[in-house]
C-alpha cells in the first residue's frame, strides 16, 4: 500500500474540523534510550537529531503508507526516502547528508511537505504534523503538535509512543530497515487484544451436531415454508432417506452433489442428506446460462444433482430423487453417521472470479460450526425464527440454515426470488420472524419502504456491501430494543469474519465499522509487505482461524496466492481479502474499500467512495454511488447514481455544479442517472450495470 501523498488516517475522517489550537504531545525518551542513542550516533558519526529525523520519517511511513517523506525542515523540503531493502546505518548516514546539506536552506522550497521537523517546526502553513525538537545539543526531548482536526489526542500521543519506539529500534543495532517496525509496546499489545477471541468448537461434523438438537428437541418444528413444516425429528427421518436415497445412486463420502432447488422444506432436507451421506453440497442455479453450470460441473465433478420439477439436470450428472411429503413419516433404521471431523468438505460456494472463471471456495465442516456454534454475535435458539432468504448459492445461506439447525431456532422460508420490501415485509410480520439476514441494499429498501414490518424482529444482520448507517439510526430509534448488526466476510472465511451489533441510534454516529472478529477468527492489518502495521494504519485485511477454506476447487495457483504463510510477523494460514481496513481507536475495523477500488482518470489516482460521500451531502440527495465504468485509461469514466431525497427528484446539472464547486474536475463524474432506489442483482447486492445502462451526461 506505498502511497504518493501523505494522509494521516484517523478516526475523525470525514467530520468537520471545528479550529482551535493544535494539540501537543511529549516525545521525551528515558535515560537508557538517550545512552543508546548517544553511543549509535557516535559510532557512526552521525548526530542524534539525524536518528530522530530518520525514525520521524519511518513512523510516518508505517502510518501513512508513503516512502518518500517531504519534511519541511526551516524553509526548506527534505524528501526522506524510506527504503525497506536498506540497512539502518545507511538511512542514518544519508539523513545525516540532508540535514548537513546547504542546498536544501537556500533552495527555500517548501514543497509539498505536510510534516515539518526542527527547533521551531510548527503546524501551519501547509504542515499538519510538527516535530519540534533540537538534539544537535544535550538535550534530547522534544514535543509534537498536529493541527486540530488531523488526529485525535489518542492519535498524536500514539504516534508520539510509536516515533520513541522507532528511535530504540533505530539505536538498538544495525539491520534493514523493515525490522524497524515503529509500534510501541503497548500499541503492540492492542493489535493482541483484538485477536483475543479464543473458543473452544466441537470438532464434529454438522449432521452429529444437528443430531445432537433434534434428540434434545424433536418435536420443535425445524423447518416451514407455506403450510408446510417438519419438526426436528421429521427432519432427521426426511433427511435420512434422502442420504440413503443419494448412496443407491453412487455418492460416497467426500463426492459433491449439485443442489438446484428453490428454498423450501425439500431444500431443507437435501442439504442435511448430503451431510449425512458424507458429502458436500454446492448451490447452484440450474436456471444459469449452460456455459457457466458446464464450468461449475467441469471444476466440481458433481456424483449427482437434486432439482425441482422446472429444472433439468446438467449433462452427464444423474438425478436423485428429491423430498416429498411422506418421507417424514418412514422410521427407517438410523444409519452410522459418516467418518470425517471438522475439516471434512460441507460444501462449495462458486464466486466469480477475476477472469470470468467462477472460483470454487472449499468449506469445511469446521468453519460452519465455528460461524454458529455458540456465537456471540448473534442469540439464536428454541423459540426463535430465522428468515430463509439467500440462494443456497450465496454464503449467506450457510447462517440461515445452519445458524438455525444447529441452535433449536425454526426456518422460516421465503420463496420468491427477487423480493419485493413491501411483501418481504408482510411475511416477516405474518410469520413471527424474529432474526434475519438482509443484504445491505435489501436492507435499505426495507427501511425505506416497509420499515413497519420490522417491528417484530429481536436482531437484522446485513452486509455484503456498505450499510447504510442513516437507515440504521432511523430503524433503531423507531424499533427500540431492535439490535442491527453489520457483518462483514469473505467467502473464504465462511460468511462472517467480524461483526459490529448496534442498539442505540445514539452510537450511530456515522458509517458503521465492520467491528471486531468473530470468535475462532483472527485478523490482521499488514502493509505491501505483508508486516503487521500499528494501530490506526491503513492495510490489507488478512485473516486466518477456523473459519478459513481449505482453497479453491482445482486450482492450486489461485489457492496459493490467496491463501498461505504471507507474513513474518503471523506465523500462520492467511487468507488474502484485497480489502483496505484501519483499527480505529477502540479496537474496531473499519473498512475503507478494496485495494484495487481505487482508479486512475487523466493521471490522478481517485476514491469513489470519497466523492459518493461528498455526493450524498449535498442537500436534496438521499443516497449516492459512484464508480468507474470503461476498461482502460481512454475509456475510463466515472458514473454518479443518486437516489433524490423527495418526490421532486434531482437535477443532475445542479449535482454536477455542486460537485465542481467542492471538488477538482478530475473528481466529478462523467455520466449521471436519478433512480427512485438502487436496482439489485439476485444476489441483492447493487446492480452497476444496470445503473451503467441509464447513465448519461449532464449537460
Amino acid at each position: 500500500m506505498a502511497e504518493d501523498r501523505m494522509d494521516f488516517p484517523t478516526d475523525l475522517q470525514g467530520q468537520a474540523s471545528s479550529g482551535g489550537p493544535a494539540l501537543r504531545a511529549l516525545v521525551d525518551p528515558d535515560a537508557r534510550l538517550r545512552a543508546e542513542i548517544a553511543t549509535r550516533c557516535a559510532k557512526l558519526g552521525v548526530g542524534p537529531d539525524a536518528l530522530l529525523l530518520a525514525a520521524y520519517a519511518v513512523t510516518l511511513t508505517r502510518w501513512t503508507g508513503c516512502r518518500i517523506v517531504p519534511v519541511r525542515c526551516g524553509t526548506g523540503t527534505l524528501d526522506v526516502e524510506i527504503q525497506e531493502e536498506r540497512g539502518t546505518d545507511d538511512l542514518l548516514a544519508a539523513t545525516e547528508r540532508l540535514l548537513r546539506d546547504p542546498a536544501v536552506e537556500a533552495a527555500g522550497d517548501a514543497g509539498e511537505a505536510r510534516a515539518a521537523f526542527g527547533p521551531d517546526a510548527e503546524p501551519g502553513d501547509g504542515v499538519e504534523v510538527a516535530l519540534r525538537a533540537d538534539w544537535r545539543g544535550t538535550d534530547r526531548s522534544g514535543s509534537l503538535a498536529c493541527r486540530a482536526g488531523v488526529w485525535t489526542e489518542a492519535e498524536l500521543t500514539g504516534f508520539a509512543a510509536d516515533l520513541l519506539a522507532a528511535a530504540a529500534e533505530l539505536a538498538g543495532a544495525s539491520g534493514p530497515v523493515e525490522d524497524v517496525r515503529a509500534v510501541s509496546a503497548d500499541r503492540r499489545a492492542r493489535l493482541a487484544a483484538v485477536n483475543d477471541t479464543g473458543r473452544h468448537f466441537p470438532d464434529a461434523p454438522l449432521e452429529q451436531l444437528f443430531r445432537q438438537v433434534a434428540d434434545r428437541l424433536p418435536d420443535t418444528v425445524a423447518v416451514r415454508h407455506g403450510d408446510t413444516e417438519l419438526t426436528y425429528r421429521q427432519l432427521e427421518r426426511a433427511a435420512t432417506a434422502q442420504a440413503r436415497l443419494l448412496a443407491e445412486a453412487g455418492v460416497r463420502p467426500g463426492d459433491t452433489v449439485l443442489v438446484g432447488l428453490d428454498r423450501s422444506v425439500a431444500e431443507a432436507v437435501a442439504v442435511l442428506g448430503i451431510a449425512l451421506a458424507g458429502a458436500a453440497y454446492v448451490g447452484v442455479d440450474l436456471g444459469a446460462p449452460a456455459a457457466h453450470l458446464a464450468r461449475i460441473v467441469a471444476k466440481c465433478r458433481p456424483t449427482a444433482v437434486l432439482h425441482g420439477p422446472r429444472d433439468e439436470a446438467p449433462a452427464g450428472v444423474p438425478a436423485v430423487p428429491v423430498w416429498v411429503p411422506g418421507w417424514e413419516e418412514c422410521v427407517e433404521e438410523v444409519p452410522a453417521l459418516p467418518s470425517g471431523a471438522g475439516d471434512r468438505l460441507a460444501y462449495v460456494a462458486f464466486t466469480s472470479g477475476s477472469t470470468g472463471e467462477p472460483k470454487g471456495v472449499c468449506v469445511p465442516h469446521r468453519g460452519v460450526v465455528r460461524l454458529v456454534h455458540g456465537a456471540d454475535y448473534v442469540r439464536l435458539g428454541p423459540g426463535d425464527r430465522v428468515l430463509r432468504l439467500s440462494p443456497l448459492a450465496f454464503d449467506a445461506s450457510t447462517l440461515e440454515l445452519w445458524g438455525a439447525l444447529l441452535t433449536g431456532a425454526t426456518l422460516e422460508v421465503y420463496d420468491e426470488p427477487l423480493p419485493s420490501p413491501t411483501e418481504l415485509g408482510d411475511f416477516l410480520v405474518e410469520r413471527g420472524v424474529t432474526v434475519a439476514w438482509f443484504t445491505a441494499g435489501l436492507f435499505r429498501l426495507l427501511a425505506e419502504f416497509a420499515p413497519r414490518s420490522l417491528a417484530g424482529l429481536r436482531q437484522v444482520l446485513s452486509g455484503g456491501d456498505v450499510v447504510p448507517h442513516q437507515h440504521v439510526a432511523r430503524l433503531l430509534e423507531e424499533h427500540p430494543g431492535l439490535v442491527v448488526t453489520n457483518g462483514y466476510g469473505p467467502t473464504e472465511n465462511t460468511t462472517f469474519t467480524t461483526t459490529h451489533s448496534v442498539a442505540d441510534p445514539a452510537d450511530v454516529d456515522g458509517p458503521l465499522p465492520i467491528g471486531v472478529p468473530v470468535p475462532g477468527t483472527r485478523v490482521y492489518v499488514l502493509d505491501d509487505r505483508c508486516r503487521l502495521l500499528p494501530p490506526g494504519a491503513v492495510g490489507e485485511l488478512y485473516t486466518s482461524g477456523d473459519g478459513l477454506a481449505t482453497g479453491y476447487l482445482g486450482d492450486p495457483e489461485e489457492t496459493a496466492r490467496r491463501f498461505g504463510r504471507f507474513s513474518p510477523d503471523v506465523p500462520e494460514r492467511l487468507y488474502r481479502t484485497g480489502d483496505l481496513v484501519r483499527l480505529d481507536g477502540r479496537g474496531r475495523l473499519r473498512f475503507l474499500g478494496r485495494a484495487d477500488d481505487q482508479v486512475k482518470l487523466r493521471g490522478y489516482r481517485v476514491e469513489p467512495a470519497a466523492i459518493a460521500a461528498v455526493l450524498a451531502r449535498v442537500p436534496g440527495v438521499q443516497d449516492a454511488l459512484v464508480f468507474a465504468v470503461g476498461a482502460d485509461s481512454a475509456s475510463k469514466r466515472l458514473v454518479a447514481a443518486v437516489v433524490p431525497a423527495t418526490e421532486a427528484g434531482a437535477d443532475p446539472v445542479a449535482l454536477r455544479l455542486a460537485l465542481e464547486r467542492q471538488l477538482p474536475s478530475y473528481m466529478v463524474p462523467a455520466l449521471w442517472t436519478v433512480v427512485e432506489s438502487f436496482p439489485l442483482t439476485r444476489n441483492g447486492k447493487v446492480d452497476r450495470k444496470a445503473l451503467a445502462a441509464t447513465a448519461r451526461a449532464a449537460r
